[in-house]
């Protein structure tokens, strides 16, 4: 495995925008730091690794100010690193997973680093600051992802109009029928690529922009991506008084038939249920190949609480 050619690939699979230099930046400063390593490791001058953490450092700068450009919408240029790693990391933008990463690598080697200018750090140290930095690169892109495509869905204009009585229906109903309108009607504009998470979070960042678009012809409605609960990180949730419903959602794969992947999503939204003011669970099982879709409600215990949206037909498997 190359983590390099991984983060190539993820940033090379993102839509063009104004992120594009500057991550190809982040990725020039890995590729040197690497360089650095193999010179260190060639070489009788062990101050070649000690290099290493300072073009990892340039990496990790450069990429915390894409996370500003793109998942804050926000403008880095003229922003101290400082202010915007304080910022991503209190404002509860960055996924759980792209947050340990960030923390990870601020406080092992950016901080010490940056504030110590006579440490020399070695080999073992140098190569753990290079998989740190790529792998929090790697990560990032794909919530960088999933934000442009929230970002085009909740521009869009709604399609339909919800109406007056749908707006009044149980929370956990009108959430069924909403998710249901996207998986009937989302296209994707890239299609299928070679990176599976790539695709599972730009589907996501689209229902979640979908979702906020659409729901907002209803009052007192909010729309939270990547909401943290004590027991996991939920992909949506939907809220409204003091009322939460919970999207779980999955993709269709070759490895796994249908009944397969629902139960899998029930098993984790079980979790949820656990949690303060959780009243339901909606599963989305999606196939980018299939456009007619079906709400059933789970089995057992759970009937009463969660509803799973899937493909009549299984068709093909939209990751590989």
């Amino acid at each position: 495995m190359d983590i390099q050619d991984i983060l190539d690939t993820k940033i090379r699979g993102l839509p063009s925008g104004a992120h594009d230099t500057g991550l190809r930046a982040v990725k020039s400063h890995i590729d040197a730091a690497v360089r650095h390593f193999l010179r260190g490791q060639a070489e009788p001058d062990e101050t070649l690794f000690t290099d290493v953490i300072f073009r990892c450092n340039q990496a990790f700068e450069g990429s915390i100010k894409e996370a500003y450009r793109v998942i804050a919408g926000q403008n880095p240029d003229h922003v101290r690193p400082f202010d915007i790693e304080k910022f991503l990391s209190e404002g509860n933008l960055l996924r759980k997973k792209v947050l340990d990463q960030f923390t990870r690598y601020r406080q092992e080697w950016r901080n010490p680093s940056a504030h110590d200018y006579t440490l020399d750090f070695d080999e073992d140290e140098a190569l753990l600051a290079i998989v740190s930095v790529t792998t929090f690169a790697i990560v990032l892109c794909d919530q960088i992802d999933s934000k442009i495509a929230f970002d085009a869905a909740a521009a869009a204009t709604p399609a339909e109009q919800i109406s007056l009585h749908q707006k009044n229906k149980p929370l956990l109903e009108l959430v069924t029928q909403r998710v249901l309108a996207f998986a009937e009607s989302h296209i994707d504009p890239i299609g299928k690529t070679v990176s599976p998470a790539h695709d599972y979070y730009r589907l996501e960042g689209a229902l979640a922009g979908y979702l906020s678009a659409d729901l907002a012809q209803v009052s007192g409605l909010t729309v939270e991506q990547n909401k943290r609960f004590a027991s996991s990180e939920a992909d949506i949730v939907i809220s409204r008084d003091t009322e939460k419903v919970v999207i779980e959602l999955k993709r269709m794969t070759a490895k796994l038939s249908k009944k397969a992947v629902v139960l899998r999503a029930i098993t984790q939204v079980a979790l949820y249920l656990h949690e303060k003011d959780v009243v339901g669970a909606v599963v989305l099982v999606h196939n980018t190949a299939v456009n007619e879709y079906e709400v059933s409600a789970a089995t057992g215990a759970l009937a009463e609480l969660v509803r799973v949206v899937t493909p009549r037909l299984e068709g093909p498997a939209s990751t590989p």
